[in-house]
């Protein structure tokens, strides 16, 4: 059976790491006043984006993802001939219409996918399962990452599922911005208020505008709540990457795999106080490090040199 794992391009992975376990990125276009890029994670365009385009978005500019038949079209011209069983990860339901598209979509599926492999010649049934990651960002990256390790050690597809479907409950992703001028320009868009970018712009703007701080947001069972404040961006990057170390060093970790991403060149991440030592800790316990740029989705609401950073394990209190 030919197991493939889909995402959507808010998956902050590399495009090493994608092309390798050959992880297709679902697309999402992205409108700039009145251009329309895609972004599916292509590091040029990526690159571009954030060297270019970032600084002169407005408040109309933002994410558009997929409709349900578009999502469809796309899983019959990328999946249904290469793959017998997909696993497709969404970002969270919540603050994205992409999950419903996608359901939707794998519905619309059954009554198509059958002509367009028997015109490729292939046998046999096509399944698609969209699970709803309920996180965001490197959260997404983590359970993708743990997807394609599981496929590797030949576990059953609907195993690897069910597993991917707990592990979402207990991720533990956070995100740090550097431009709040950027978030307090941007505003809120009217009659959109639980869109990804009003939640997070929203939680941000709560207690860093008034104190002129750059706070830790957590994003923890789909809650949204800053967990600490400081002065400057590197202490509060310094006090999370201190964090997941500490969980990495006390074993809490349920999967092996630590993903971090950077509104901008992620090399400037290992420039951060506290990574090298979290780099270590992982090393030694056999936990993958993977440094990503932030997507353009999470870019355009959260400014350059906003950061992303998640694991998987049970909640605990930020200290």
């Amino acid at each position: 059976m030919r197991i493939g794992v889909v995402v959507d391009a808010t998956c902050d992975l590399p495009p090493e790491f994608l092309a390798a376990n050959n992880i297709r990125v679902m697309p999402i276009g992205i409108r700039l006043g009145e251009r329309r890029i895609i972004d599916d994670r292509d590091p040029e365009t990526t690159l571009r984006f954030y060297s270019q385009d970032l600084p002169k978005v407005g408040p109309e500019d933002g994410s558009e993802p997929l409709n349900a038949a578009e999502v469809q079209n796309w899983f019959l011209d990328q999946l249904v001939t290469d793959f017998d069983y997909v696993i497709c990860l969404t970002v969270s339901s919540v603050r994205s219409p992409i999950f419903e598209n996608a359901t939707q979509a794998s519905f619309g599926l059954l009554q198509n996918y059958r002509e367009r492999r028997a015109a490729a010649g292939i046998n046999g049934p096509f399944a698609l399962r969209v699970v709803d990651s309920q996180t965001v960002f490197a959260g997404l990256a983590v359970l993708a990452a743990e997807g394609v390790r599981l496929l590797a050690e030949d576990q059953h597809p609907n195993a690897i599922r069910t597993r991917l479907e707990q592990l979402s409950e207990q991720m533990n992703t956070f995100l740090v911005a550097n431009d709040l001028g950027h978030i307090r320009r941007r505003g809120f868009q009217k009659g959109d208020r639980s869109s990804i970018g009003d939640r997070l712009r929203g939680a941000f703007l709560g207690i860093g505008s008034m104190l002129d701080m750059k706070p830790v947001l957590s994003l923890v069972h789909g809650e949204d709540k800053p967990v600490s404040v400081s002065p400057n961006y590197e202490k509060s990057a310094e006090r999370l990457l201190n964090f997941a170390r500490a969980r990495v060093e006390a074993g809490e970790l349920l999967a092996p795999h630590v993903c971090l991403s950077y509104a901008g060149d992620p090399s400037a991440l290992r420039d951060l106080p506290g990574f090298d030592a979290l780099e270590q800790s992982c090393l030694e316990r056999g936990i993958a490090v993977h440094l990503a740029m932030l997507s353009p989705t999470g870019g355009i609401n959260l400014g350059a040199g906003a950061m992303s950073l998640s694991f998987a394990a049970e909640p605990k209190p930020f200290a």
